[in-house]
């Protein structure tokens, strides 16, 4: 008996993350791509938009229209703005699809939270309470079987990632965690910015939207689920002038002593069986060249016993575990698949 394959589409088809999505499931051996949707004023070949995607077999992308999707698909991932995911996410759920979305749109379970943030009334609140987090190392159980999966932001991912060990012990004077973390310019996305066009950002280094930037309530609202105690974060965000890659240098007050093996190996213990997770030894840093286009996350723990502090510094690649590889990777999940299907 064969195995059965998985009919999928994607709205929001000419996203960086759609381009990630796209490599990743052409490789996928449980995945027929059925549909892909964008804002076109004609039907476009994929290659014309991505052009390292050329003579793939791939549909062409048409206009947004809902109607116009197969009814045998099994998911839709959504490579949209915020909001706009919201409004296509009923109406599919509705004819029993599962969603992945990439957007921030379903990733608080708090709707004031939620407006606060992103400074606009939710289209579709009654879905936050259906919505899981999709980030498997800590919610796998809640993604099996869900219809409705919110991938995490890039940040989030990299500092929950870092920090989920320590949450679950206790062991973190709150308010005293600092996330510096740094990002390529990828990370802003297809819409190019004054701040991202190539002759402001190339052989510059710069922080930005500091203690304002959204993806702060993001990274403490995860952690303080996790600790189950609030946590405030001081997380300050950079722009480094290469495509791709995220670096998260993590700080965090230790209630009391711990020593470096002992840290070590809480995480260890953690992260036991996880197929994306390295944690790296006492004389390795993470670098991000060796995550580039892979969905693993490169971890190192130093304890600071003068200051009896932990420095944990991450790398992941912000368009593939920090977008469209952790998407497929909650893809699998909820499918019941294996989790490393398509990602290595």
């Amino acid at each position: 008996m064969t195995d059965p394959i998985f009919k999928i589409g994607l709205i929001g088809a000419r996203a960086f993350t759609a381009r990630e999505l796209l490599q990743i499931l052409a490789r996928h051996p449980r995945v027929e791509i059925c549909a892909l949707q964008a804002r076109v004023e004609r039907p476009t070949p994929v290659g014309d938009v991505f052009g390292n995607l050329r003579g793939l077999e791939f549909p062409d992308i048409g206009e947004i229209d809902l109607a116009r999707l197969t009814k045998d698909l099994h998911a839709v991932f959504l490579c949209l703005p915020h909001t706009a995911a919201a409004q296509h996410a009923a109406p599919l759920l509705e004819r029993g699809l599962r969603v992945i979305d990439l957007s921030a749109d379903f990733r608080y379970k708090d709707l004031k939270t939620y407006e606060r943030v992103y400074g606009v009334r939710h289209p579709a609140p009654e879905l936050l309470a259906k919505a899981v987090y999709g980030l498997p190392e800590t919610r796998r159980p809640s993604i099996i079987g869900a219809s409705l999966i919110a991938n995490p932001g890039c940040y989030p991912t990299a500092t929950v990632l870092s920090l989920a060990p320590l949450m679950k012990r206790d062991l973190v004077v709150p308010g005293s965690i600092i996330a510096d973390c740094k990002s390529g310019v990828s990370g802003a996305g297809r819409t190019p910015t004054d701040g991202t066009h190539f002759c402001n950002a190339n052989e510059s280094l710069k922080a930005y939207k500091v203690t304002e930037h959204r993806h702060e309530s993001e990274i403490e609202d995860q952690v303080s689920r996790l600790a189950g105690e609030q946590h405030a974060v001081t997380f300050v965000p950079h722009l480094i002038p290469m495509d791709r890659g995220m670096y998260a240098t993590v700080y965090a007050q230790l209630k009391e002593p711990v020593t470096a093996e002992n840290i070590q190996r809480m995480f260890e213990s953690y992260y036991e069986g996880e197929p994306f997770i390295r944690l790296l030894p006492d004389n390795v840093l993470p670098d991000t060249k060796n995550v580039a286009s892979t969905n693993f996350v490169d971890i190192s723990v130093r304890v600071d016993h003068k200051r009896q502090r932990l420095i944990i510094t991450t790398a992941i690649d912000n368009l593939v575990k920090g977008a469209s590889g952790q998407a497929v990777q909650n893809f699998n999940v909820s499918f019941g698949l294996p989790e490393t299907l398509g990602l290595i």
